[in-house]
């Protein structure tokens, strides 16, 4: 990592430090690290590429509150004076992409969400994410067997799909990964931004918002952003013949190419 782009950063995060005064900040999915964006500062060397580690990810030094974690990048940003702001936000990671638009619009022109968790409302996060919730949800992600239980009763009560199950039951293989993903979700629960809202912001700042969307994609389905997308105009929707893990690097390509052609 490069230490250069605050004196104490309180996030961990990979920045090309290209000296361009246009900049794209990106924020990669659940169980990645910040240096999955190097792919793109390789590709588009007219942007500064400044990738933020989630909450609980790449270094231990990571600020898990996303407030502070605001209130450094917004100063970063205000000092440089970029001509140009973009954001890309992958999965859950498009929760903190949003979160940050949301805090200041008018710093941004475009928005990049690759099927984006939070745009597809889960409504499970709210609830134990809950101030009063989240401890006890804390302490069953830290048992296995309460874990499999859940999930095996929510399968076979036909509340989630067995795709779902599958890929759950991948992510929580460990009382590490449990409490990985209890501790990066109560972290980011003051990321939630009601869709509606979230239109009304784009549209009082003219932010173009692209929604780039995985059609084999099991977990962030195409009728789960659809709330959205009709709303958007017909080419800020972009569909791949893809799942969750290849929609991100069909993604960053037509990204790429996008950006190019702008040039």
């Amino acid at each position: 990592m490069k230490d250069h782009l605050l004196k104490n950063p309180s996030f961990h995060y990979y920045n090309s430090d290209q000296n361009n005064k246009r900049i794209i900040i990106c924020i990669h999915g659940y169980g990645q690290r910040a240096e999955i964006f190097k792919i793109l500062s390789n590709k588009l060397s007219q942007f500064a590429i400044l990738s933020i580690d989630l909450p609980f990810h790449g270094s231990s030094n990571s600020n898990h509150n996303i407030h502070l974690l605001w209130s450094d990048l917004k100063v970063y940003l205000e000092k440089e004076l970029f001509h140009e702001i973009n954001l890309i936000g992958y999965s859950i990671g498009s929760r903190l992409a949003t979160f940050f638009y949301s805090q200041a619009p008018q710093l941004f022109k475009e928005i990049y969400l690759i099927a984006p968790d939070g745009i597809a409302k889960n409504p499970i996060f709210p609830i134990v994410t809950h101030t009063f919730v989240s401890p006890f949800f804390r302490f069953a992600m830290s048992n296995q067997k309460v874990i499999h239980n859940t999930l095996t009763y929510l399968t076979n009560m036909k509340l989630i799909k067995r795709s779902l199950f599958q890929f759950a039951s991948k992510s929580l293989g460990s009382p590490q990964e449990s409490e990985k993903v209890a501790n990066t979700w109560i972290a980011l629960k003051d990321t939630q931004l009601e869709n509606k809202k979230l239109l009304t912001i784009l549209a009082q700042h003219n932010t173009k918002l692209y929604l780039l969307v995985g059609q084999k994609d099991k977990i962030i389905t195409v009728r789960k952003v659809n709330d959205v997308a009709r709303k958007l105009p017909n080419d800020q929707i972009i569909y791949f013949d893809a799942n969750h893990s290849q929609v991100f690097i069909e993604s960053i390509q037509w990204i790429t190419e996008k950006k190019t052609s702008q040039m």
